[in-house]
């Protein structure tokens, strides 16, 4: 997944998506409120979207001995069918 925002675009990873937003695992710290352009596919790669997000939390914390660091986010504009896809994805990997 491509992330692009106050610091420029980054390749991150997506986490827990559904149709209102996700989590974006990232280093960068990004402030409440903060605007992302956020860019995925299904791993098919047979479909892509990308939407504005909003950052909505921060986590900063550890898993066991491993830190987890990132940010949820909001979707702003979304397509209509988005929710229909990202079912797809989740069934892909579960």
């Amino acid at each position: 997944m491509l992330v692009e925002g106050p610091f420029g675009l980054r390749r991150c990873i997506a986490r827990d998506i559904s149709s209102r937003g996700l989590f974006i695992e990232t280093w960068d710290e990004l402030p409440l409120g903060s605007e992302l352009r956020v860019t995925f596919s299904l791993p098919d790669g047979s479909w892509e979207m990308t939407a504005r997000c909003v950052v909505r939390h921060i986590v900063d914390t550890r898993i066991g001995s491993e830190p987890l660091r990132g940010v949820g986010v909001s979707f702003e504009e979304i397509e209509e069918d988005l929710t229909d896809h990202i079912s797809v994805g989740r069934r892909l990997h579960a």
